[in-house]
């Protein structure tokens, strides 16, 4: 049985903001926050893991492919290119790049 799709970071909030007074919500979302965390470190360190050769190879692929379209890994890299894009006004004194 395939797993339900993943759930972005404002579907975990709005869950959060349905149940804030539930212990076990709150445990259950922090400990998803921890395993996002080890996706988005496994993100940062992905480029320079080195392929394995043979079956093992194969797995290292498609462990890529499914962390780059993570929700958390989609919403950091949007994050990123939003924060370096140029303003759209620029401010007083600065040059255009």
């Amino acid at each position: 049985m395939p797993f339900k799709a993943p759930l972005t970071h404002s579907e975990l909030r709005a869950i959060r903001e349905r149940q804030p007074w539930n212990a076990d919500v709150l445990a259950l979302l922090w400990e998803v926050k921890r395993l996002r965390s080890v996706l988005l470190r496994m993100h940062q360190v992905s480029c320079d893991l080195k392929r394995p050769a043979g079956l093992m190879g194969d797995i290292y692929d498609e462990l890529l492919a499914g962390l780059a379209v993570e929700p958390c890994v989609v919403e950091m890299d949007q994050m990123t290119a939003e924060l370096l894009e140029s303003p759209a006004k620029l401010r007083k004194g600065m040059a255009p790049r």
